[in-house]
């Protein structure tokens, strides 16, 4: 049997393709199928498969409150995986956090940078949607949007995520 010791301490350089390295324990795993796995995990009861289909059918978002390790997450993951809705956007909150963050991200110093350079480019080139814009996106198939951690916020972000102050924001 093989020493398991990789690291020997005696100073002799070994080439690393030629190391037999350890397989990666799942939870190290940064693998790019992470959400699928997580989607496949979750055990839904009958109310909240109930609640899920409602809101698909309404096309209205759900409010999923908790306890920490109560599957919240877990379930925004296992809707996308299971109705094959691609990535679930994850828009992290912070006391910090504003509405138009969720929705774009406009990138002044690139702008600034280019205006110096002389080129004048659209400005549609300095902005990125953010979460929420992208979740927003007339689409023939909803975006499962993951809002973490929203009672982090600053106490007017709830508000503000009202309908009527986004479509004042994306007018």
């Amino acid at each position: 049997m093989s020493s398991w010791k990789i690291f020997q301490g005696n100073h002799e350089k070994r080439s690393r393709d030629k190391i037999t390295w350890p397989e990666i324990p799942p939870w190290r795993s940064f693998a790019t199928n992470k959400s699928e796995e997580r989607g496949k995990q979750l055990i839904v009861n009958d109310k909240t498969i109930e609640t899920v289909n409602a809101a698909i059918h309404l096309r209205r978002p759900i409010l999923v409150t908790g306890k920490p390790g109560t599957g919240k997450t877990s379930l925004a993951y296992a809707i996308a995986y299971e109705l094959d809705l691609k990535e679930v956007l994850v828009w992290p909150i912070n006391t910090r956090t504003t509405l138009q963050e969720g929705l774009y991200y406009y990138d002044a110093i690139a702008r600034l940078q280019d205006y110096q350079l002389e080129e004048k480019k659209d400005i549609g080139q300095y902005i990125r949607l953010g979460p929420l814009g992208t979740a927003l996106c007339p689409r023939n198939y909803p975006r499962v949007l993951l809002i973490d951690e929203i009672d982090k916020s600053d106490i007017d972000l709830p508000n503000d995520l009202l309908e009527n102050s986004i479509k004042k924001m994306i007018q």
